[in-house]
């Protein structure tokens, strides 16, 4: 019998206990016991993984994505036309139940749904009419609720009834009813130490097995089958009693949601690492020869390092680093003759800067630093070598250019049209990107420690981008309700007692920045983060001889700089699985920092596949959707394995015209958008090739 009913009932006489608890039963069937809300659909997502097609007409001069992003205030506008029309078309037909828009203009909108794009047009057969020329108002929200419908077209209408030009659309929500039948226990399965202490939480499954965060007001109450294995307390927290295993479990009151997880008490785990991913890096080396110096390039003049030793350098502690996660491969090596560092708006020839450089103390270069007219021009660099194409069609993942001090680049660069804050403001317009690209900038008169001090810089900006992104959460290390990657970062110095990792200028025990030297020993929690997402209460003291390999690297310059870089990064997540929403290989956001998303929205939390089959037990390749299509359409397949994947494009003469995929996956199910725009109408095969298994299929464009 469930605690909430004995609770309730152990004060009444036994027959009025079995008479209430006997209606009781028989007007809530217990087994069966649910809970329905009304939940806004995620259309940024699906619009993200290519699983609904967009279109607008006018078309949008804004982001295109601003009505679904969640924040009114960036918006889609339009300017000379009384009306907007946006469509969507889903791959497969959506329950709806509600919408709600937000507008900073007045008019009217209508929201109109049909299984098709005909039944829509001619609002006919499947067509039916949601919202019927409801009042929007200037910066307030209107909502409409209806009886649900299922629709894969669905079309909303505003008109400017005042100006008769001018429409600002800040949001468009869709709404449906999410029902919720059982609780899921995360991280899943529980897994402690003896002595050790876990933070359990719950989340809630849907009758189709979807995951959401628990946001119920009911409170939980927590069990354990067998005690003397694991015990756990009213906040949830599981405590590692003896080796072996038990089961722990979770519910609410009325209306009696309930959950339960195997929990394994072993004397030690790690996590479960993913496969070792391999990275193309195109190695640009703006390092010219000099003819007044025998045909010499620049770092040999000035006694600087070689920069291709010190991007091989860079490879192997990457790999050491990472735990063999992580595999850089100087794919392709540029020598560049000339130069891309603007200089007061101007290229200098390679022997101008060379004079600059003979100046003892650099006057010039440092004077134009100062006054910011030095500038380095990715843009040129990029298009001169035909990165951009390189990086579209999977033949590199990155760039890495080693250059001269005073050459004006940043230490790491993010440039494509998604592109934004990669330690430096965000490149996305001026070449032919359309994939993210980044570019690291790094200078052979520093040493190797300062070149993989610039990596983690890229690291600190993805992983608080994506914690951005999926729950619109800060970096703040000192937070009450912390991310991960707030947990990651702390130092003792903010959170005393409390530290972990620390981040890329600041150790646990630092006390300012680039403090790698300091020897104040402080208790850390650093290591459970070699068993994420199973964090346990378990610490350690740490200070500089936990990341100097030894007394001679210590006393050797930089080498407790180099040390702890190397320790940081081996404490970066690099697991299976997801936890709030983000991947458990963070590794994954500072490479790949789109196909991470989009991974990370594809599977659930750990564990909770057992209510959904998210690994398919064949290849696959589907029929392209919408087929005819003009001018996009999405291509699904399917990996039971981990492979080398190349999803091509071609026509009818067998002549390439686009490559979709060109590198390894996990297994999993993929949808890859194709837009065809710039070629002409008519028939197209596109063919999968994953290991040994290839498929081909046809499509038609229609324009």
């Amino acid at each position: 019998m469930s605690r909430w009913l004995k609770r309730s009932f152990d004060s009444l006489p036994l027959w009025m206990f079995a008479s209430v608890l006997l209606g009781f039963l028989l007007s809530h069937p217990y087994a069966h016991s649910q809970v329905t809300e009304v939940r806004p659909i995620d259309v940024l997502s699906m619009l993200h993984s290519g699983s609904v097609l967009r279109t607008s007409v006018p078309p949008a001069t804004s982001d295109s994505l601003n009505p679904f992003d969640g924040n009114p205030n960036s918006d889609q506008l339009v300017t000379g036309s009384d009306t907007l029309v946006l469509t969507l078309l889903f791959n497969t037909s959506i329950r709806v139940s509600g919408s709600k828009v937000f507008c900073g203009s007045v008019g009217r909108w209508w929201l109109e749904a049909a299984n098709s794009l005909s039944d829509l047009d001619s609002r006919t057969g499947s067509y039916a009419l949601l919202a019927n020329g409801r009042p929007f108002l200037y910066r307030a929200w209107d909502s409409v609720a209806f009886p649900e419908v299922n629709a894969q077209f669905l079309r909303f209408r505003a008109r400017d009834t005042v100006y008769g030009s001018y429409i600002d659309l800040g949001e468009w929500t869709l709404m449906n009813n999410v029902t919720f039948t059982k609780l899921a226990i995360l991280p899943y399965p529980p897994r402690v130490i003896p002595g050790a202490t876990l933070n359990l939480h719950v989340g809630m499954l849907d009758s189709a097995g979807t995951f959401y965060p628990y946001t119920l007001s009911y409170p939980i109450e927590w069990s354990t089958d067998d005690a003397s294995v694991a015990s756990v307390d009213p906040n949830g927290r599981l405590t590692g009693v003896a080796p072996g295993t038990t089961v722990v479990r979770a519910e609410t009151g009325p209306p009696f949601l309930k959950g339960s997880a195997p929990v394994s008490v072993d004397p030690t785990f790690v996590g479960e690492k993913v496969a070792p991913m391999t990275v193309k890096v195109a190695l640009v080396l703006i390092d010219p020869p000099l003819n007044d110096f025998g045909g010499e390039p620049m770092h040999v003049k000035y006694h600087w390092r070689d920069p291709v030793v010190l991007s091989n350098r860079l490879v192997a502690l990457f790999r050491e680093a990472s735990d063999s996660v992580l595999h850089f491969v100087i794919d392709t090596t540029i020598s560049a003759t000339r130069l891309f560092t603007r200089v007061q708006g101007t290229f200098p020839t390679v022997e101008q800067f060379e004079a600059w450089l003979d100046e003892p103390g650099w006057p010039t270069l440092k004077a134009a630093s100062d006054a910011g007219t030095i500038a380095f021009d990715y843009r040129e660099m990029v298009r001169h070598y035909h990165l951009d194409s390189l990086r579209n069609h999977g033949r590199i993942d990155e760039v890495w250019v080693y250059a001269a001090p005073y050459m004006g680049m940043y230490e790491s660069q993010l440039m494509g049209p998604k592109a934004f804050w990669w330690n430096s403001p965000p490149i996305r317009n001026g070449t032919a990107l359309t994939k993210l690209l980044s570019v690291m900038g790094l200078n052979y008169e520093r040493g190797v420690d300062q070149g993989f001090h610039s990596f983690g810089h890229r690291m600190e900006s993805a992983m608080v981008h994506a914690y951005e992104e999926v729950q619109g959460r800060p970096w703040n290390d000192t937070s009450v309700h912390p991310t991960p990657w707030d947990l990651f970062t702390r130092i003792q110095k903010d959170v005393p007692n409390g530290s972990h990792v620390g981040n890329i200028h600041f150790p646990p025990n630092g006390t300012h920045d680039y403090d790698y030297g300091n020897t104040t020993l402080v208790t850390s929690f650093a290591e459970n983060w070699f068993r994420y997402p199973y964090l346990l209460n378990q610490t350690h003291p740490v200070n500089v001889s936990t990341w100097v390999y030894s007394p001679a690297d210590y006393l050797a310059e930089g080498q407790d700089h180099l040390g702890y870089l190397s320790w940081w990064y081996n404490h970066i997540p690099r697991y299976a699985g997801v936890t709030d929403g983000v991947l458990n290989n963070w590794w994954m956001y500072f490479l790949d920092f789109d196909s991470a998303m989009v991974l990370a929205k594809q599977i659930p939390p750990v564990g909770i596949s057992e209510t959904r089959d998210v690994v398919p037990v064949e290849f696959r390749l589907e029929q392209n959707y919408p087929n005819p299509f003009n001018p996009k359409t999405v291509v699904s397949s399917q990996l039971p394995v981990a492979s080398d994947v190349r999803l091509v494009i071609y026509d009818l003469l067998g002549r390439e015209v686009a490559t979709l995929v060109n590198e390894r996956r996990s297994a999993g199910s993929y949808r890859d958008s194709f837009d065809a725009s710039g070629l002409a109408s008519g028939v197209y095969f596109y063919r999968l090739t994953a290991g040994s298994f290839v498929q081909t299929k046809k499509m038609l464009m229609l324009r």
